[in-house]
């Protein structure tokens, strides 16, 4: 996990890299600046309870230790460097503690233990080089503090259980920052193919939504080649037998196959756009629904074109079906509008029943499938919703060219 800068000109990918290795740095000293204030309040207690109010020199060492951290406190807190900060702090840390024990027992001191704690900080925030130059250092402190502040008893032993602590912290430090390391590397190996599997998905999923698209123009395309030619004689026919009946069937049956029609693909989608296929549809619901609808386009998009344009009518078709369905509602509005960069915003609310969508409800695949359909192509789908309260679900999708941005995984 070292966080050495190399400089000059870096690609894209080692500058984000770089970026996030800082602010991770940031948020590590961030953090440890506060256990030096403890430490700190720690050693002043110790003090007072030694010491009383004795203006000595214990005293004028804690004073420096108190400017050094707050020194260190506005060096980390500001907008400075802070790879030159945490570079500071972990050779001025080890030298702050090496004070605190001098004046609080030596090698038996109960700040001793910090040494540790810089060890194993110094292994997770740079690496095993930093860490073993920090080893070097802080085993020459302790040979100096036993030698300013020696024990009693045992002697030797002490400073010599002390530096084997000290390696064992370094190399317990350096393992642990290694095992971090290579789970963190798993997981990002693992969000990467997720990533790169949910995008081939999607990939699938959009070819398969314009296959669908297409297909489904075909097979209107085809009905009203085979119906219209049928209906027209059978409308002539009953227009010479005068067979008020048998016209009425045939309205009828007119009536039925364009409304098939435009549910397997308006053609009016393809001639003037979503503006007049959703005013066309909504009007139709109108005639049916259980509900009152107001529809509401905003004029720059009356003749706005985008390849989303049949999956903003799918969404809608199958969101008005799930609200005649569900939503036990006596109000649905639905708005088109713009959103910055080109794209559209398609937003459907009701004053229905409402749900809790972090629930799954079995045999419910609506959302799923607008969901599916609005990221497939780029897009998002949103959905607020409480019991009692009403649904609203919300649709944007970019505009071309922000689309064939978020679609990096084009068709190949």
């Amino acid at each position: 996990m070292s966080a050495d800068i190399a400089s000059g000109d870096k690609p894209a990918a080692d500058t984000t890299l770089e970026r996030a290795v800082l602010g991770h740095l940031r948020k590590a000293e961030r953090e440890i600046v506060w256990l030096r204030w403890l430490g700190m309040i720690g050693w002043a207690f110790i003090l007072s309870r030694g010491l009383a109010a004795d203006i000595s020199w214990p005293w004028l060492i804690f004073a420096g230790g108190l400017a050094y951290t707050a020194f260190a406190h506005w060096r980390i807190a500001g907008a400075g460097s802070i790879l030159s900060s945490a570079r500071m702090t972990t050779v001025g840390d080890p030298v702050l503690v090496t004070l605190m024990c001098i004046v609080t027992g030596g090698l038996s001191s109960p700040f001793f233990p910090f040494y540790y704690f810089t060890l194993l900080a110094a292994a997770f925030r740079f690496g095993w080089h930093e860490t073993l130059g920090l080893l070097v250092l802080t085993i020459f402190l302790a040979v100096f503090l036993y030698l300013v502040a020696p024990v009693e008893s045992p002697g030797l032993s002490a400073l010599a259980i002390g530096i084997f602590y000290l390696a064992f912290s370094a190399a317990l430090g350096v393992l642990l920052a290694r095992w971090a390391q290579e789970n963190l590397d798993l997981a990002l190996d693992r969000a990467r193919a997720l990533s790169f599997a949910r995008d081939r998905a999607r990939s699938l999923l959009r070819r398969l939504i314009r296959t669908q698209e297409e297909e489904r123009r075909l097979m209107a395309g085809d009905l009203h080649d085979r119906m219209s030619g049928h209906l027209f004689a059978l409308r002539q026919g009953a227009d010479r037998a005068q067979d008020r009946a048998l016209s009425d069937t045939v309205d009828g049956m007119s009536r039925d196959i364009r409304a098939l029609m435009n549910e397997l693909h308006p053609t009016v989608l393809d001639d003037l756009g979503i503006a007049v296929a959703m005013e066309e549809y909504v009007a139709a619901q109108r005639e049916s629904a259980p509900f009152t609808i107001s529809l509401d386009i905003a004029p720059e998009l009356r003749h706005w074109r985008s390849l989303t344009d049949a999956m903003l009518f799918r969404i809608l078709q199958e969101a008005l079906l799930n609200i005649r369905k569900h939503a036990k509602a006596s109000q649905v509005s639905i708005a088109l509008t713009p959103e910055p960069g080109g794209g559209a915003r398609l937003g459907i609310e009701d004053n229905g029943c409402g749900f809790d969508p972090a629930l799954a409800r079995p045999g419910h695949f609506g959302l799923l499938t607008m969901r599916e359909r609005a990221e497939a192509l780029g897009g998002t789908l949103a959905v607020s919703s409480a019991p009692a309260q009403g649904t609203a679900l919300v649709v944007t999708v970019p505009g071309e060219a922000g689309r064939e941005k978020n679609l990096h995984l084009s068709d190949r």
